[in-house]
């Protein structure tokens, strides 16, 4: 835009000649003007200053924890009302009930963020067909097991940080390998791998490697998963030994652990093995175990002295001729009759997965050289 041409000349008149417009200063309400008006357009940094992007995080991360704890909360409300409406019909009515009966329920615990919990569920629809006639007797079992972990989930705030830690990681809220390594403290050992086991479910492997420390005697269980025909983050050889460090989940009752940074091969050995325990002792243990965690569902243990003995209904349970007491293997032991075959009626020891009504064989020695099943 172009300047009126008498303006422009009366400010080349003012340049010329500025006596004849008196004072040209700025009035007083010129001043207040441009002074309002710079300060509507200076930026406020002194008195708005944006918070650290760590203090940001930290607050978005807590309100989606305090999000997802809200809907886990909800969830679990609906499965406790779930579970008092089944036995409050009686369990004869879950003998008629279609799969979607369990489906639609896990689905639901799925959707509140508690896949622990939608696992739990599905296994309860396959106990009425595998559980044989005592089905009843265990379904009654598994749902008050259930039952109280909703009631102590709606008590974590009262539970000691251990257990607390047992119900968080049943309902489905994982700890993170980075921050057990980095917050929970290593046990360093020679640590002797005396079970492996591997399933895979569609392309996903999961391996559960069985430990044992050479000095603590301490046994501790590696998780590991592979996806697509990857390797396992940790290798792992049967009977191999391992120097370094196990860093434990938290827990009651702490058994999964993760290889710390200076994890080495030390090699192959038979020549020391796990203490055997006699059947009562294990029981003695498993008991005192099941106490501290009353969800445990694998305990490992080894069991010396014993034989492999073929039942009439086809069935093989481990006797232990000192005391005459005997042990159950589990009917989906792939190494059954490998224990029978290598045992030749004579003692060998086990180690294996004890679940509270039968032992899952995964690694045996016997005379000649130890055996592992490597399911």
């Amino acid at each position: 835009m172009f300047p009126c041409k008498h303006g422009a000349g009366l400010l080349l008149l003012a340049a010329r000649e500025p006596q004849r417009f008196g004072d040209l200063s700025e009035p007083e309400w010129l001043t207040e003007w441009l002074s309002k008006r710079q300060t509507r357009q200076t930026p406020a940094t002194a008195q708005s200053v944006a918070p650290p992007a760590a203090e940001t995080d930290n607050a978005a991360r807590q309100k989606r924890e305090s999000q997802r704890m809200e809907r886990m909360q909800h969830g679990v409300q609906e499965l406790d009302r779930w579970l008092t409406d089944i036995v409050s019909q009686g369990l004869a009515q879950l003998d008629r009930a279609p799969a979607t009966f369990w489906e639609q329920q896990a689905a639901r615990l799925v959707d509140a963020q508690l896949p622990g919990l939608a696992a739990i569920v599905r296994e309860l629809a396959s106990l009425r067909y595998s559980g044989g006639l005592q089905w009843p007797e265990r379904m009654l079992g598994r749902l008050g097991e259930l039952y109280l972990l909703t009631q102590s989930f709606g008590r974590l705030d009262q539970l000691p940080a251990g257990r607390r830690a047992d119900v968080l990681q049943l309902v489905g809220v994982n700890v993170k390998k980075e921050d057990v390594l980095g917050r929970q403290p290593a046990v360093t050992d020679t640590w002797l791998v005396v079970g492996l086991v591997t399933t895979e479910e569609e392309r996903l492997l999961v391996r559960r490697a069985w430990l044992w420390g050479i000095s603590t005697g301490r046994y501790a269980l590696v998780l590991e998963f592979s996806f697509g025909g990857q390797a396992f983050a940790t290798p792992l050889l049967a009977f191999g030994t391992y120097r370094g460090g196990l860093a434990f989940y938290p827990g009651t009752l702490p058994l999964r652990a993760a290889p710390a940074a200076d994890w080495e091969y030390q090699g192959l050995r038979t020549d020391v093995l796990p203490a055997g325990l006699a059947p009562a002792e294990l029981l003695d243990a498993y008991a005192h175990a099941l106490g501290q965690q009353p969800w445990l569902r694998e305990w490992p243990a080894t069991v010396a002295g014993v034989v492999p003995v073929l039942l009439p209904d086809g069935g093989l349970q481990l006797l232990h001729p000192a005391s005459g007491q005997a042990l159950p293997l589990h009917p989906d032991s792939e190494l059954g009759w490998g224990l029978l075959a290598a045992s030749g009626g004579y003692p060998i020891t086990v180690f294996g997965e004890w679940t509270g009504q039968a032992l899952l064989p995964i690694s045996f020695t016997s005379a000649a050289a130890p055996v592992s099943a490597n399911l």
